[in-house]
């Protein structure tokens, strides 16, 4: 096992519950789903975890993340809205997970030394603020969090990253050539230059005159299912979507389509689906949408050697995920957890 201070030299992921001008302005009811009746969402070893804290928690990951992405120059309105989306679904999972993180770091005595939360946030200013110590508090004011729990966050955050780090594998992973060539082939085509995908997709009235907005969400959630279970998306496309493509089997455009098609939301979406697989539910206006790449073809694909490193990394990635997840699932069997519906 990799001991904790080893651990604790890589860079930290920082929290700051700030809001980035330049996107739509995240509130706790609008991000998550606020709930009038603050319900019982889940116990951890006796301790409560409420539908506020879950929204809470939602809101302050959507401005982390934005504040962390807020200069990447790809960062678009589609790709904020589907990480929203993503992280919405996932709140009180993640939520739990962390309990029970920062709960084996007490049981084993733990501590993290302020020297760390100092440089954690020295390297945030400097990252994000270009070293201008006067702005970060500006809008650390403006957020309206201080600079204690600011402080309380990021030690939050470092203890999680250590013990994650002790727990992703051994220090050097080895990737075969075979499971290279097998991550090449995966990958190789969502590289390639100005590809193209042959596109379908389900769309789903948010309500109609026969069914309300909570049925039509149950119909289209179990639609997901089913074609996760196997189910053909053409045929489900024809008997329940109700755009132009239905007829089609959802086929979008006729045929291959380019990223200069949909709008940007969809294209964003579409284009990060891999081959075969169905998308999440998407929440598009008056619409529910599935989305399901059947191919992608096009543009020059990138050779092995070009993707090399790229596919070492993928696969050592994907390789620490996996111990880090069973560490959790260990966790989670070790404790006392009751989820309500």
């Amino acid at each position: 096992m990799k001991a904790l201070s080893h651990a604790l030299t890589f860079p930290a992921l920082v929290c700051a519950g700030l809001v980035v001008s330049q996107f739509q302005p995240i509130n706790t009811a609008a991000a998550s789903g606020f709930q009038e009746i603050n319900a019982l969402k889940a116990v951890v070893n006796g301790e409560s975890i409420t539908s506020i804290e879950v929204d809470t928690a939602v809101a302050t990951q959507i401005q982390i993340w934005l504040l962390e992405h807020k200069n990447d120059p790809g960062l678009t309105q589609a790709i904020v809205d589907a990480k929203v989306e993503e992280m919405k679904k996932e709140a009180l999972k993640d939520l739990i997970d962390r309990k029970l993180i920062l709960a084996e770091f007490k049981k084993m005595g733990g501590s993290i030394k302020e020297t760390y939360v100092d440089t954690a946030i020295d390297e945030f200013i400097t990252k994000r603020f270009k070293g201008d110590r006067d702005k970060f508090l500006s809008e650390l004011k403006k957020s309206g969090m201080t600079i204690r729990q600011f402080r309380d966050m990021q030690r939050e955050q470092i203890t999680i990253q250590a013990l994650r780090g002790q727990n992703d594998g051994p220090e050097t992973l080895i990737n075969t050539p075979t499971e290279m060539q097998a991550k090449y082939d995966e990958i190789k085509n969502e590289y390639a230059e100005d590809p193209e995908i042959i596109l379908r997709m389900l769309s789903l009235p948010k309500q109609t005159a026969e069914s309300d907005e909570a049925a039509q969400k149950q119909l289209v959630n179990d639609i997901r299912k089913q074609l996760q279970g196997g189910a053909d998306f053409a045929t489900m496309a024809r008997a329940h979507s109700a755009d132009s493509a239905a007829a089609d089997g959802g086929l979008v455009g006729g045929g291959p389509i380019g990223k200069d098609y949909l709008n940007e939301k969809l294209t964003s979406i579409a284009f990060g689906l891999s081959p075969r697989k169905v998308s999440d539910v998407i929440d598009d206006g008056p619409y529910w949408r599935l989305m399901y790449v059947d191919a992608r073809q096009g543009g020059a694909v990138p050779s092995f050697e070009e993707l090399k490193d790229t596919c070492d990394k993928l696969l050592t990635q994907e390789k620490r995920k996996g111990y880090v997840d069973r560490w959790l699932e260990k966790l989670r069997q070790d404790a006392g957890i009751r989820v309500y519906d």
